[in-house]
């Protein structure tokens, strides 16, 4: 257990914070658009979570194996993790589940995972 905290803490740190932003109550919530400023903030909180993810994936020398699996694994665990919050938010008031919002959520995963896999290559 102390190794995984180790390896992921920033991403368990980051998931907490998206859930505690994405399940807060609102009064009013603003229609949705495809290409609003909203969406834009979903792509751009996925992508740093899935970043973070194979971040945790760095060995003691800093270097990480891009494997195919492990690049897989951060994608399935932020899709989830979106359509987890998505669907968590229909319970919430004044809140709902928007497909755009999880369109816009795997975006950014995918988005994390090919700047990580791009800029962290050894």
């Amino acid at each position: 257990m102390r190794s995984f905290i180790k390896q992921y803490w920033a991403s368990v740190s980051w998931a907490i914070v998206l859930a505690v932003l994405m399940l807060l109550p609102q009064d009013s919530f603003p229609e949705s658009k495809l290409l609003s400023y909203d969406k834009i903030a979903h792509l751009g909180v996925f992508g740093i979570l899935s970043f973070l993810v194979l971040w945790g994936k760095r060995n003691n020398k800093g270097k990480v194996r891009l494997e195919n699996k492990y690049l897989w694994n951060s994608l399935t665990i932020c899709v989830v993790y979106g359509l987890i919050l998505e669907s968590l938010q229909s319970v919430v008031p004044g809140r709902m589940t928007d497909i755009y919002d999880l369109l816009a959520n795997t975006i950014g995963a995918i988005v994390g995972v090919v700047v990580f896999s791009t800029f962290m290559r050894y």
